[in-house]
């Protein structure tokens, strides 16, 4: 082994590298490094030493004397003839091996399976692994107990995390190899009763759907949400709840958007993924770098599309306004139910109703359903699908549709999910009813007056469709 039972490090690996860690100080170890340093080790030993190392840049002669003359305390023992210093057997001792492997195999298999989300929960007596897929949770394997410490320290070293913290909340990210490209995740990490709980969010570029056509837009609805996004000016909302993917309507709107000629800038919290051609920023609250200060500064860029990741305060909303009414087009999201409780969710918020009414042009609610997997469609329906679908008013349930359950749909019945939408466009009429205050009743009438669907009203059409279920419906929407 290239370390002593007291943890040093072996002269001859500290020379491989060209670091040297000092324990003659306190009993937190020192990393001392040079501008000739191989700080590749520094995941490693960050893991080995469980510190949080921070190094301390001297020079190379100072470092060459650091290692030659350390005291006893960090002498090591020799090393053995059958494993010289610096082999891949040292670097990986088989304890370490066997977690990092673990764990890349967890990620790799979960981003083959499409999965959003992986959970590392510990329990009393187990570590339970799960995976969302398409939304729901499934049970991917229980890990023991005493491997959670190494688990969690090696998501924490992945993540460029404080390993020592394990008393409070921290938020990483990790870029994970696979098949020749680098795939993002987001990692979450809170305290729980038996110990850290890690929640990893696999945000895959190769799986995000960047064309409006594909994302479940009726025909009558794409043409309505493409003509409003090329305005000059106005606001555009999709709203619904966490997860329920107005990040991807948005950004597919982004990438329909984007060309040489105009100037598109994005404040977001946190920035889900890359994309080309456009300005991102991540709010950053602890250097009170947020939403509202940040669209404050965007506004001096000369934009032309602004898009706020959330309108969560009325301060954020006034510059919003503000913006849509100097000449910008401003896309964003809100969290609420459907499209019509937008409008009171935002003076709620202390808007005033003649800016906002000036200003708004569309609102889009949103969920996303499963898809009925196309490789165990049966046709088949059970008597729960078929009084779902009475519950949800369909008249005609001959044409329903069922998935049996495969291998290769997790043996769910479904594979993929789509995104249901209601748009709400803000015309003359409806401009005034919000100019005066009017209730969701009032703004719903008008709309209907014009031809809005609500989503379940849609909903009902993907189960004539055979796209999705009723059982999935009612999951999703309610009844």
């Amino acid at each position: 082994m290239v370390r002593s039972a007291q943890g040093h490090f072996e002269k001859s690996f500290y020379q491989k590298f060209k670091l040297y860690l000092d324990y003659r100080e306190c009993k937190k170890p020192s990393l001392y490094v040079s501008d000739n340093s191989d700080l590749s080790i520094l995941d490693y030993l960050r893991f080995k030493t469980m510190e949080s190392l921070i190094p301390i840049r001297v020079s190379d002669s100072q470092l060459l004397e650091m290692i030659n003359d350390g005291d006893s305390e960090n002498k090591e023992v020799e090393v053995s003839q059958n494993n010289p210093a610096g082999s891949e057997s040292d670097l990986e001792p088989a304890s370490d091996n066997k977690i990092v492997k673990g764990i890349n195999a967890i990620l790799s298999q979960a981003i083959k399976s499409l999965a959003s989300d992986i959970h590392f929960e510990p329990g009393e007596k187990s570590l339970r692994v799960r995976n969302r897929l398409d939304g729901v949770l499934h049970d991917v394997k229980q890990l023991n107990l005493s491997e959670h410490p190494e688990i969690l320290s090696r998501i924490k070293i992945m993540s460029e995390l404080d390993i020592a913290e394990k008393r409070r909340p921290q938020d990483g990210r990790i870029r994970f190899g696979i098949d020749d490209r680098l795939v993002d995740i987001r990692v979450s990490i809170i305290p729980t009763d038996f110990g850290e709980k890690a929640v990893l969010r696999i945000l895959d570029k190769e799986q995000l759907k960047l064309d409006l056509n594909s994302l479940g837009f009726a025909d009558d609805q794409l043409k309505s949400f493409r003509k409003n996004i090329t305005s000059t000016s106005g606001i555009i909302l999709v709203t619904g709840p966490t997860g329920s993917g107005k990040t991807t309507t948005l950004y597919a709107a982004l990438n329909h958007l984007k060309s040489s000629s105009i100037n598109i800038s994005t404040v977001e919290d946190p920035i889900e993924y890359n994309l080309d051609g456009i300005n991102q920023t991540q709010v950053k609250p602890e250097i009170n770098l947020t939403f509202a200060a940040m669209l404050r500064a965007l506004l001096r860029q000369d934009p032309n599309i602004i898009m706020v990741g959330e309108i969560r305060d009325r301060e954020t909303l006034e510059i919003a306004i503000r913006a849509a009414q100097t000449g910008h087009l401003v896309l964003s999201t809100v969290h609420t139910n459907s499209a019509v409780s937008t409008v009171t969710r935002l003076l709620d918020l202390g808007s005033e109703p003649f800016l906002l009414a000036s200003s708004l042009k569309m609102i889009v609610a949103q969920r996303l359903v499963r898809r009925i997997c196309g490789n165990c469609s049966t046709g088949e329906v059970t008597k729960e699908e078929n009084s779902a679908a009475v519950q949800l008013g369909l008249g005609d349930t001959s044409n329903l549709n069922n998935g049996s359950g495969c291998e290769e749909c997790n043996n769910s019945g479904y594979k993929s999910r789509t995104a249901i939408y209601e748009i709400l466009n803000i015309d003359d009429d409806l401009r005034e009813i919000i100019h005066s205050r009017g209730s969701e009743k009032d703004i719903l009438d008008c709309a209907r007056l014009k031809g809005y669907r609500t989503m379940k009203e849609r909903a009902v059409d993907l189960i004539s469709e055979r796209i999705t279920t009723a059982t999935e419906i009612i999951r999703e929407l309610g009844a």
